[in-house]
């Protein structure tokens, strides 16, 4: 059983959001669209207490009820579960909260009416028991303790659990302590070996030490490590890294135990403090542990999303209204896109919101667009859209990403070198045979970007950031120069005044800092470049 939907309304910054989901769904957007509302609104779900802080509900609103209603496909075959299915095998509850208050839970049914939910059927299957969030601040005191809601308990309880069961109920409390330290024995050899693995140190050595059983407070033990630089150190006292690969290995341990059958796990940004590598190994024990279990994550990392299907990415962004919404990949399209792009995915997808997205051909662009836009009043993150650098202006690679894109549904507009004009017809017409989502080409009538910057600025930009032995002025410059034959004038004075002759890194720090000069010095913005981002506003608007 997993969530096929979610539909959120009023929580923190999701006034209405409606996202469907898979066994494996991967979170992506800017910072401050409402990933991580999305994984705290589940986590209120399942942990079903009252909400009593005003910052969880929308625009601390307390008068309007914050809803959490969840779509559950493919639940077992359980015969009280029988009488909450609806005809499509689904089964749907929502639970409203109002401020302060606890919880009111309800079946939807197949006419749309509402009834109560049997308490004892939500504790079994809706409740925290099935559900295990990680935030980004991983605190390994709690993640690794016997506590029911902890990962590691959750994982051993069970285990743990079979060995009281199956022991003489007259023993001592000092035979049963010892019991459970011999069922942690297996748990504790596995979790080394894949740290061993994963770190590539076979001196690694793990212990669950100071094991202690209360018959009120329960059984509560510490982990320590020990390595060729430091002996018996808490776990929680080792680096960040060390203790994500922790996490990884505890949940290489549930898949090798079979943990978490019609269980969910939510992991916000897993990839933090690992390396691409770790990411990779994380990426694929998650993949495994989602054949069984779903899993739910926000992330950052371009190797969550290389590897990943397109189908399992979930694209959020904020409207220029203020309202988060989801975008979902199109799977009439997967056909077309089960090629190789000649594209990297998280080029595109991770290079902001999903409102409207520019295709730009270099480094000026990608870095000093945003700039231009804060002199006309715009905002590249209020606006939600992307500046994707397509490093050249190459067909093929255009209409990739146009076609990547179009699959999320986003609109998007191409800005071309002058000299690009057989891929400005070809695009064209790509996009009216079969990219509607492709709205509008320009190609720079000046030349290049780097044509619409003023020579002052150009020289300030080497004077300031490539170090020349002899400064820099305007007249060094061929004001008749334009296009290549520019950027060729730029090398030679860059040569000839001891500044090196690399244009990539003029043309980086051009957008870097030379756009913010102009911002600065209140040096009016080009209309033909003006006019391109008051249509990127347009798109957005509509």
């Amino acid at each position: 059983m997993y969530i096929k939907h979610t539909k959120i309304l009023n929580y923190r910054a999701l006034q209405n959001v409606s996202i469907p989901l898979m066994q494996f769904s991967v979170l992506l957007g800017e910072n401050d669209v409402g990933k991580t509302s999305v994984l705290y609104a589940l986590d209120s779900f399942f942990q079903n207490k009252k909400i009593s802080d005003p910052d969880c509900y929308f625009k601390r609103d307390t008068s309007k009820n914050i809803t959490i209603e969840l779509t559950f496909d493919n639940p077992p075959n359980d015969s009280d579960l029988e009488k909450c299915k609806r005809n499509d095998n689904t089964i749907i509850i929502s639970k409203e909260f109002a401020f302060d208050k606890a919880p009111v839970a309800e079946l939807i049914l197949n006419d749309g009416s509402k009834c109560e939910v049997d308490k004892n059927i939500l504790k079994k299957w809706f409740s925290a028991d099935n559900f295990h969030f990680i935030p980004v601040r991983r605190d390994l005191n709690i993640q690794f303790s016997m506590n029911k809601t902890a990962l590691l308990g959750k994982t051993l309880r069970a285990k743990m659990k079979s060995v009281i069961e199956n022991g003489d109920a007259n023993e001592s409390l000092q035979k049963l302590q010892q019991s459970l330290k011999e069922s942690l024995k297996d748990p504790q050899d596995a979790l080394q070996g894949y740290l061993r693995e994963q770190l590539h140190n076979e001196k690694i050595k793990l212990n669950f030490k100071d094991l202690s059983i209360d018959p009120v407070e329960g059984i509560d033990f510490s982990i320590r490590l020990s390595d060729d630089r430091v002996d018996d150190i808490l776990i929680q006292n080792r680096g960040a890294g060390t203790q994500n690969n922790l996490i990884i290995a505890l949940f290489r341990l549930i898949a090798n135990m079979n943990v978490g059958e019609y269980f969910i796990f939510v992991m916000e940004e897993p990839e933090n403090s690992l390396h691409p590598k770790a990411q990779r190994q994380l990426l694929a024990v998650l993949q495994e542990i989602s054949q069984n279990s779903q899993i739910i994550v926000t992330t950052h990392s371009p190797v969550f999303l290389e590897r990943s299907k397109f189908e399992n990415n979930i694209i959020l962004t904020r409207t220029i209204h203020g309202n988060t919404i989801a975008k979902t990949f199109n799977v009439d399209l997967l056909d077309q896109l089960r090629i190789d792009l000649g594209i990297r995915p998280s080029d595109a997808l991770l290079k902001g919101g999903g409102n409207c997205a520019i295709l730009v051909e270099g480094n000026t662009e990608e870095e000093g667009f945003p700039v231009f836009m804060e002199m006309l009043g715009l905002s590249e993150f209020q606006l939600g859209i992307a500046i994707i650098n397509m490093r050249g202006s190459d067909t093929n690679k255009v209409n990739n990403i146009a076609r990547l894109l179009l699959a999320y549904d986003i609109p998007c507009i191409v800005v071309l070198d002058n000299n690009a004009q057989k891929t400005e017809e070809d695009i064209k017409r790509e996009a009216k045979a079969s990219l509607p989502n492709l709205r509008k080409i320009y190609r720079l009538s000046k030349g290049n970007i780097e044509d619409y910057y003023p020579l002052e600025i150009v020289a300030d930009v080497i004077n300031k950031e490539l170090n020349p032995t002899t400064p820099v002025s305007v007249n060094d410059f061929d004001t008749k120069k334009h296009g290549k034959e520019r950027l060729d004038n730029f090398k030679r004075v860059m040569h000839e005044h001891g500044a090196g002759s690399s244009i990539g890194i003029l043309k980086r720090s051009l957008g870097l800092v030379g756009t913010k000069l102009m911002k600065a010095k209140r040096i009016p913005l080009d209309d033909e470049l003006a006019l391109i981002f008051k249509d990127v506003k347009k798109i957005v608007d509509e």
